[in-house]
């Protein structure tokens, strides 16, 4: 196993642990009883060398844990400018992107994908491979067991699609047109009856390059996306 990089300007606090496998990206911060770097909590894994590389900074508060890969090679990441407070858990292959706030005790499980900007409030779970949309919402202790699409807010247990993550997108900069073509969006496919794949085929044809993005995330889907008020049969939670 490689040894561990830390990068120019990192803070590591008082009984922090950086194991080996870990790049710390430049300014980032490990506050204390951290741990970055750790074998991933997986039964069949065999001890081959795998990363955990944390962007620049980033800031991983007390507590906090995140867990190399689980694949020879393989990588779990946390981009830049993120903010993981008190005991969030990022565990083995995850990928999580610029900019996510995972508030205090979120948990992502293996394989999960986070989009840059999204927020992850207290005590959210997210199931092993699904995945969280660029800018969303995902409340206090919500429950994610499907794929929540970009520029949504997500609550409850499980997680289904509330609305449009309004407050987030007007932080990030977003325009008040561009909101109201993501909100037409949100329309289309949680309010119109359409079938998943009808709403979908709309989408693509969308002028709107964060509408068709939300068209792509629903392409990529393995699990299926979140349910809503409005939406198709198909989109029924998944048992787990």
């Amino acid at each position: 196993m490689a040894a561990a990089v830390i990068s120019e300007g990192c803070k590591i606090l008082g009984h922090a642990y950086v194991g080996p496998g870990t790049e710390l990206g430049p300014g980032s911060e490990v506050h204390m009883h951290a741990v970055v770097g750790h074998d991933p909590q997986d039964l069949a894994w065999a001890g081959e060398p795998s990363k955990v590389v944390i962007g620049e900074r980033t800031i991983l508060r007390e507590y906090v844990s995140v867990h190399r890969a689980s694949r020879p090679g393989s990588v779990t990441r946390v981009g830049d400018d993120c903010l993981l407070m008190v005991g969030a858990h990022v565990a083995h292959d995850c990928c999580v992107e610029d900019g996510v706030v995972m508030a205090n005790h979120c948990s992502l499980a293996g394989h999960a994908h986070v989009g840059a900007g999204a927020f992850l409030s207290a005590n959210a779970l997210v199931h092993q491979f699904c995945r969280v949309g660029r800018l969303v919402m995902l409340g206090g202790a919500a429950v994610a067991v499907q794929d929540i699409p970009p520029f949504m807010l997500s609550t409850g247990d499980r997680a289904t699609i509330r609305g449009v993550n309004v407050v987030g997108l007007r932080r990030a900069g977003v325009d008040s047109d561009l909101r109201r073509g993501i909100q037409d969006a949100h329309r289309v496919l949680y309010r119109s009856g359409r079938t998943i794949p009808e709403a979908k085929e709309l989408l693509q044809q969308s002028q709107i390059d964060e509408v068709r993005e939300i068209a792509r995330f629903i392409e990529e889907s393995a699990r299926g996306i979140a349910s809503g008020s409005g939406s198709a049969v198909e989109n029924r939670p998944a048992s787990v």
